[in-house]
């Protein structure tokens, strides 16, 4: 597996694993993804994505790759991925954007499509 970031309007927006680049673009633009990008808005009530702009997906930076990691082990300390339950690790998000946490909640493990 490997860390790909999804930039939209030359900002990265959240980290997330795939097994190859085909894989991480299906990832990016599957219905759940997007739905959650129009739905999340950042604190200034703006969704993460208008549905228009163009979404880029890139392998991460090493800095991208740490965060994630750093992010994912802190998830595993605090039971938010449990092992024990068959939570996958590498299915775990990380937005780079304080966003405003809707009714829905924050989804830190996706459904694969």
């Amino acid at each position: 597996m490997q860390t790909y970031v999804l930039s939209i309007g030359g900002k990265a927006v959240l980290a997330f694993r795939a097994g190859d680049d085909e894989g991480a673009r299906a990832i990016a633009h599957s219905s759940s993804m997007q739905s959650d990008l129009r739905t999340l808005t950042d604190l200034d009530g703006k969704p993460l994505w208008d549905g228009k702009a163009e979404i880029q997906v890139l392998e991460a930076s090493a800095a991208h790759d740490a965060e994630w990691k750093r992010s994912r082990d802190q998830a595993i300390r605090d039971g938010e991925i449990d092992l024990n339950a068959g939570h996958n690790p590498d299915d775990w998000e990380v937005y780079f954007l304080q966003v405003h946490r809707t009714p829905k909640g924050r989804r830190s493990r996706r459904a694969r499509e």
